[in-house]
């Protein structure tokens, strides 16, 4: 085994009369922590998350509640971050073919060489539980036609579209204003650029690579619930297939209302139509909000390994041994009743109990969208059995010391850190990844060894999509969605609400070296 270093992108103002930031390929980062020496190889992933493959021009999204956050906005300080609207999400496709191209350039695990067990993508495949975006996303995955548009076959409906008729000046509209029309803010107050032609690239039909690896999904908040936080209801249904797209609230008063009814603890409650104002838009059949069944079926009748429990046919939770040594847990932390935190509920949480203490001889690693400390939302009808949360998983986990890793996302960051219990008697790994719509755009590699000396050790690193770093917007950049990943890069290291510090900044979601490029040390619990 060998160290390695990977290329990893930083941020650099272009002059000091800009607010535009444009990107460099540093040397790269050295692993970071002592290497093993002749150990056994027991699993390698590759670790995506949090797609968020999204549709839009979907009538149903809430963009609107996204100004509140912006820093001139006099609410903003109690509320600095909302996360409904990115300059970048038009382009949410073209990102996830250019993360397919980086992985299937990872033939072998860069720590240790050994061959890829699975790509493992830790939820939120989609951004708002919509049948089409769920059909985008797999067409990439196994590879074919993709037509990322819905709504007006002739012109785009979404937020960013420069039509007269939907223009709002709130939002970046790559290819600028419509004629005789001011500039949108992004471009006045934050410099970003416009590219004639992007948006209609950005709808444009292209031929997916497809995955070359064997790959693994697990459910989370944004593949079940509208948004990510409220459950699915008919009424619900009939908007996001609608013809009348929400545009702001009529009155500002109903704001208070809005937000104690949209959050992270269930249930969430959508505005209604009479207390919007709407723009008349195409209607779409195949905005459909996803069911269960159809998530599950996605991820399991499509012909790849998906390692599901046989007994539990119709879960979105499941196991997969991988060679002889580890087994996968996936779990689906998502409150089906609403909220966007997670919890595990009670017929799960029992599976769970039941699948550790059957996995005794084998090291354990657990995989989920939530990631332990924001499994909270404790929500559910009173008819319904309480949720297992954080504290209650922990005590669960204590007694099966042979659990050595959870990996996860949610948090759209690079975050590592170690879990033990009161007495140091147990500990493990836990590992969040960063998002494919949020800087910095990365996955990652994990790779799990047994030593010789009562030790296993966990390396990993992150690695780029094959977005290029500039994008100038040329045609033959125009014509290639993997081009346009870079552009979408390119915005999201710009994104006006993260730039001045805070719990939501930039620098947060890319880690600290230790989040990133690392050997991380326990005892064998096996040995």
């Amino acid at each position: 085994m060998s160290s390695t270093s990977t290329n990893r992108i930083v941020r650099s103002k272009v002059s000091p009369d800009s607010n535009w930031r444009e990107l460099l390929h540093d040397k790269g980062e050295n692993v970071i922590g002592d290497e093993p020496l002749n150990a056994q190889v027991v699993a390698a992933f590759i670790h995506l998350s949090d797609i968020h493959i999204c549709d839009a021009a979907s009538p149903a999204r809430l963009e609107f509640l996204d100004r509140i956050a912006d820093p001139d906005n006099p609410l903003s300080q109690l509320v600095p971050y909302i996360g409904t609207y990115r300059a970048q999400e038009f382009l949410t496709t073209q990102v996830l073919e250019a993360m397919v191209v980086a992985a299937n350039e990872i033939k072998r695990a860069p720590l240790t060489g050994a061959p890829i067990d699975a790509v493992v993508i830790t939820g939120d495949v989609t951004d708002n539980a919509q049948s089409n975006e769920l059909d985008w996303y797999k067409r990439i995955l196994d590879g074919g036609v993709v037509t990322p548009k819905s709504g007006d076959p002739q012109r785009s409906e979404a937020s960013h579209s420069s039509n007269a008729d939907l223009y709002d000046a709130h939002y970046y509209h790559p290819d600028g204003p419509p004629t005789g029309m001011p500039a949108d803010r992004p471009h006045v107050l934050h410099d970003f650029p416009h590219f004639k032609g992007a948006l209609e690239a950005s709808e444009r039909q292209f031929i997916a690579k497809g995955l070359t690896h064997k790959w693994l999904a697990v459910h989370g908040n944004h593949d079940a619930l509208l948004q990510g936080t409220a459950a699915t209801t008919p009424e619900l249904d009939a908007l996001a297939q609608g013809s009348e797209k929400l545009a702001a609230l009529k009155n500002m008063a109903d704001l208070a209302d809005l937000f104690s009814g949209f959050g992270e603890v269930g249930p969430a409650v959508y505005p209604g139509l009479d207390h919007m104002d709407t723009n008349e838009v195409t209607a779409d059949h195949r905005r459909a909000l996803v069911k269960m069944q159809d998530w599950v079926n996605v991820h399991t009748n499509c012909g790849h390994d998906h390692g599901l429990d046989a007994e539990q046919p119709e879960t979105s939770y499941w196991y997969r041994n991988i060679g002889t040594q580890v087994r996968l847990i996936a779990l689906d932390t998502v409150n089906r009743f609403g909220g966007w935190q997670g919890c595990l509920h009670r017929e799960q949480f029992d599976w769970l109990s039941h699948m550790l203490d059957e996995s005794k001889d084998k090291y354990v690693v657990l995989t989920s969208h939530h990631p332990l400390e924001n499994l909270f939302n404790g929500y559910v009808p009173e008819e319904e059995s309480a949720p297992a949360l954080e504290e209650e998983v922990r005590r669960l986990l204590e007694k099966h010391p042979n659990v050595v890793l959870w990996f996860s996302g949610h948090v759209h960051d690079h975050k590592i850190t170690q879990s033990k219990n009161n007495d140091g008697s147990h500990a493990f790994w836990e590992i969040r990844t960063g998002s494919h719509i949020d800087w910095p755009q990365q996955s990652r590699v994990i790779e799990i060894v047994k030593t010789t000396n009562g030790k296993i050790a966990i390396g990993t690193v992150v690695f780029d999509h094959a977005g290029p770093v500039v994008f100038n917007g040329t045609p033959d950049e125009l014509a290639d969605p993997v081009a346009l990943a870079g552009l979408s890069r390119l915005l999201a290291a710009n994104d006006w609400q993260r730039q001045n510090g805070g719990p939501y900044a930039l620098e947060l979601m890319e880690g600290l070296p230790e989040d990133r490029n690392i050997w991380l040390w326990a005892n064998d619990p096996l040995n």
